[in-house]
Parts: C-alpha cells; sequence; structure tokens
C-alpha cells in the first residue's frame, strides 16, 4: 500500500538517491538537511515523500507563491522512481498537491518539464495540466 505524506529527516537519504533520476547533480547529505529544515520553517514548502512498505518511491514538492495578485503554486521535483511508474503514485502525489494548493488558496499551479520528457508530459496533460504556456529555464550553476 502506498501513502503519501510529507517527508521526514529521515527520509533525506532515499530522496536525494530518487532526485538522480532527475538530475545529476550531487548534493551533500548535510547540506541537504539544513536546507530540509529551512523549508520547514516556511509554511508556503510542502515536500511530499510516496512510500511503498517504508521505502520512498516517489516525491513532489510545491511552492505557494504570493503575489501582489493571486497566490500560485510551483511544482518542482516530481519524480516516481523507475520501477514504480504507472501504480498511480503519480496520481497520488499530484492529489496532496492539488490539496496543498487549494488549502493556501492558490489561483493556479505551474511547472516545467524538459522537452525530452513525453512520458511525463502525458501524465501531466492527464493530472489537468495543458501545454498552452511557453515555459523558460535559465541556469545558474552547472547541472
Amino acid at each position: 500500500m502506498v501513502k503519501v505524506e510529507k517527508a521526514k529527516k529521515e527520509d533525506i537519504p532515499e530522496l536525494l538517491e530518487l532526485y538522480k533520476e532527475l538530475i545529476p547533480l550531487e548534493t551533500s547529505l548535510e547540506q541537504s538537511l539544513e536546507i530540509y529544515t529551512n523549508i520547514l520553517l516556511d509554511e508556503n514548502y510542502f515536500l511530499f515523500v510516496a512510500k511503498d512498505n517504508d521505502e520512498v518511491v516517489g516525491s513532489a514538492l510545491g511552492i505557494c507563491c504570493i503575489s501582489l495578485t493571486v497566490p500560485f503554486l510551483v511544482i518542482e521535483d516530481v519524480i516516481v522512481k523507475d520501477g514504480n511508474r504507472g501504480k498511480g503514485i503519480g496520481r497520488q502525489l499530484m492529489e496532496s498537491l492539488d490539496k496543498f494548493a487549494t488549502d493556501k488558496n492558490c489561483a493556479y499551479a505551474i511547472l516545467v518539464s524538459s522537452a525530452f520528457r513525453e512520458g511525463a508530459h502525458q501524465f501531466y496533460e492527464k493530472a489537468g495540466f495543458t501545454d498552452s504556456v511557453i515555459g523558460f529555464r535559465k541556469l545558474y550553476s552547472v547541472i
């Protein structure tokens, strides 16, 4: 039985391994634990994990941004562990993000996905996202 819950400190090592499927960027455990502590202090951040028998098999990060017009949700680090995709785990993560956004009165959610991740794009469309906008990304560090 897969359950989605708020990430805990002890989940961080498994999350770092899982994130390697997203981006080949090494971050030290110590640095990640410090970042996690800062996330816990900010109620506009929510880091979710999906667990199957206490193993982290998925994750998503939601950040409620406050603007002068309406709050909106930025979604990042959506990943389901290879071999666990197609089992509804991603859907559960997205539903958890939807609830977080609703609780924060967000007007909309945005996310970006690399152009080559066509399977992910189909998943996002099934989750209610449209590709009617063009996203841009500027990198500040070497990935």
